[in-house]
């Protein structure tokens, strides 16, 4: 079976290469880059969740149409997530066997950062996430790479903030497993029960101690988790 990873806002895929270390050898783990972000550097930087999403589906079309998976995603990797059942679906591809949605409310509900992000500045995206430690880049001295990591940041959420979709729509079939930290500003008043909207299957709903990436103090235990709804 074949786990795929979708990165959080500003995240890059190598941001869940630390996984592998918990889970069976027998998984293999698929770290999902977005067209020009970290490792894909010279390929055009796409600012909407489905450009993303059909881009991904482009590259890993051999996983999405052989083999069986499962999904993981944070924060905005729940809306990639979202968006890669959706397109999978109408492109008559394979759907997963089990989602992961980890640190974010579902993209119907109205639950945002920003009133409307379109009129936030960079400066005050990038400002709301260092205060509120929702992004994974620590400062560097590099100018240059500063400006660049703000610059994914700040097109990351735009797009996650910007789309919709409906429980219809995704139409899931198989369990999912909702993850999250109770810490979490962005969760506060939040009911994460409202993921099992989403799916026909079974929803669990697992709260960790810690804030919006909670799984850095807990990472064993959450690979256990997973490694155990799929059957390892």
């Amino acid at each position: 079976m074949v786990l795929l990873f979708l990165p959080h806002a500003g995240g890059s895929a190598r941001s869940y290469s630390s996984f592998r270390r918990f889970l069976p050898k027998e998984l293999k783990v698929v770290t999902m880059e977005l067209s020009g972000r970290f490792t894909r550097p010279g390929d055009p930087l796409l600012d909407t969740v489905e450009d993303c999403v059909s881009d991904l589906i482009d590259k890993h079309r051999d996983v999405l149409a052989d083999e069986e998976y499962a999904i993981f995603g944070h924060s905005m990797g729940t809306v990639l997530a979202c968006e890669l059942v959706r397109q999978a679906r109408a492109k008559g591809l394979k759907l997963p066997v089990h989602v992961f949605f980890s640190g974010k409310n579902p993209p119907d509900e109205d639950v945002r950062c920003f009133e409307n992000v379109e009129n936030a500045t960079d400066e005050e995206i990038v400002s709301f996430f260092a205060k509120n430690s929702l992004s994974s880049n620590a400062p560097v001295p590099d100018e240059e790479l500063m400006r660049t990591l703000s610059r994914i940041l700040c097109t990351d959420v735009r797009m996650a903030e910007r789309y919709r979709t409906t429980p219809a729509e995704v139409g899931l079939e198989c369990d999912i497993t909702v993850f999250y930290g109770e810490d979490d500003v962005l969760m506060q008043g939040v009911d994460m029960r409202s993921w099992e909207r989403f799916t026909s299957g079974r929803c669990e709903v697992i709260g960790f101690s810690g804030g919006h990436f909670y799984y850095t103090g807990c990472k064993e235990e959450v690979c256990r988790i997973i490694a155990e709804k799929l059957g390892y």
